[in-house]
């Protein structure tokens, strides 16, 4: 849920020697973000209490012939990044995390300019906005944030179309796809093109449909585009919904085919099971996340270093979160 902010006095902030009412500004702005914190256990070297996100989003939409812009700042957790990992990795990422301006030039015509959040993927780096609290192994070898440039164009009611160029990876690399519905479906499709012949490209097609409101379905399928080797991953998600009670149930599988794409191993599989309770501004959730992948992987990136990760295993999570 949006909230607009109204009239922001800024005359606190000055001197006594300005009235007030002189200087009141008004700046119609939508905000909205969330804040989520929870505890994780695997085993004993894995478990602790954790924030998982902080993040407030500023934007003004642009009419055609205006400027609009998007800004966020906050933290978002490193076990969100790299999924189950040591909990209570807090405080050491907080900051930007993606902004942009939008013109508008003409009507079906966009341009979305700055540090963007890529349209690869189902799930999002703010974790409290996906089905799951664990966000799933697919998503270690999407993009996420970068530099970079879109342009987007209506070609009919519920169907455009976007280019993009942008500074990920080594080369930058740039974008083409389509995203809206189809029938009852909605959709994106997508190419990305990393302009390294070292990296995988990326082809990414996600479907989802909601059914009488009471259970959504969505599929996200990548197929990895590498100079040697070819891999994929597949997550399947249904929620079903009662009330404010939802039950969302994600499989995926993968198999890197030795690109190395997915760090969490070459092949395997994974299931996550998470009850949630909603409330009016914010939801309740437990998870049973359990995995079971080809080989053990050592994280270099976690604090106790040389501690590797077991082929499988089951996660329990609880988290709470607050979203406006």
């Amino acid at each position: 849920m949006k909230k607009v902010l109204g009239s922001l006095a800024v005359a606190g902030l000055l001197t006594g020697a300005v009235n007030a009412s002189e200087v009141n500004l008004k700046l119609p702005v939508d905000v909205h973000g969330g804040f989520s914190a929870g505890y994780s256990y695997e085993d004993s070297k894995k478990e602790g209490f954790e924030v998982t996100n902080f993040l407030i989003e500023f934007s003004k939409g642009a009419n055609v012939g205006s400027i609009g812009f998007t800004a966020a700042f906050g933290y978002l957790a490193n076990n969100a990044i790299n999924p189950n990992l040591e909990a209570s990795l807090t405080g050491d990422n907080f900051g930007f995390q993606y902004g942009y301006l939008t013109i508008k030039p003409i009507k079906g015509l966009t341009l979305d300019a700055g540090v963007l959040a890529t349209l690869v993927g189902y799930e999002v780096a703010n974790t409290y906005a996906n089905p799951n609290i664990t966000i799933s192994t697919q998503w270690a070898g999407q993009p996420v944030y970068y530099g970079g440039a879109r342009l987007t164009y209506d070609v009919m009611e519920n169907i455009s179309l976007f280019g993009e160029i942008n500074d990920d990876g080594n080369d930058g690399a740039w974008s083409v796809g389509s995203l809206g519905s189809l029938g009852v479906v909605d959709y994106v499709v997508s190419y990305y093109d990393k302009n390294d012949n070292k990296e995988t490209n990326i082809f990414d097609i996600i479907i989802s449909k909601t059914l009488n409101d009471n259970l959504d379905l969505a599929a996200d399928f990548d197929y990895q585009m590498g100079k040697d080797n070819n891999g994929y991953a597949l997550a399947i998600y249904v929620i079903p919904k009662l009330g404010n009670i939802s039950v969302p149930v994600r499989f995926e599988t993968f198999d890197a085919n030795n690109s190395g794409v997915f760090y969490l191993g070459d092949k395997g599989w994974d299931l996550a099971l998470t009850p949630t309770y909603n409330f009016k501004s914010g939801y309740l959730r437990a998870e049973v996340f359990y995995y079971n992948y080809d080989k053990a992987v050592d994280f270099t990136t976690v604090k106790n270093k040389g501690y590797n990760r077991d082929k499988s295993n089951t996660v329990l999570r609880v988290e709470a979160g607050f979203t406006f």
